[in-house]
């Protein structure tokens, strides 16, 4: 009996390691050399990383709320940003993205659109 490959295909959608920033250095990197956009909630940064690829840190500060609250808003920016790649023009950007100190309370709604007008403001949008 052929095994059946269980793992569903996002295609575009999809958000895998190669696409993340771990590492502090690389945190550290975005902050100094990047361009920075902010909202009253959100702030971005944006580098070239001369890659082919677009790479996503977030970063949520202990001020904005419990582990629970970061951790949720945290889901929210990554879930964000993956239902705007696909319309994402330019590849090859580090963009770090922060929540502020009032961003806990926030909706998907208000996160996405705070994402995308962060976005289409760097010029990395349609």
């Amino acid at each position: 009996m052929k095994k059946m490959n269980s793992k569903k295909s996002n295609g575009d959608k999809s958000f895998r390691k190669t696409e993340k920033l771990r590492k502090n250095y690389q945190f550290q990197k975005v902050y100094k050399q990047g361009k920075s956009l902010a909202t009253k909630n959100t702030v971005m940064f944006i580098r070239k990383n001369f890659k082919g690829c677009n790479r996503l840190g977030v970063s949520i500060s202990k001020k904005v709320g419990k582990s629970v609250v970061r951790h949720r808003l945290k889901r929210l920016y990554i879930e964000a940003f993956r239902n705007l790649k696909a319309n994402i023009v330019k590849s090859g950007f580090d963009i770090v993205i922060i929540g502020r100190k009032g961003a806990g309370s926030m909706t998907y709604s208000e996160v996405f659109s705070e994402i995308k007008g962060l976005m289409s403001w760097g010029k990395l949008l349609k």
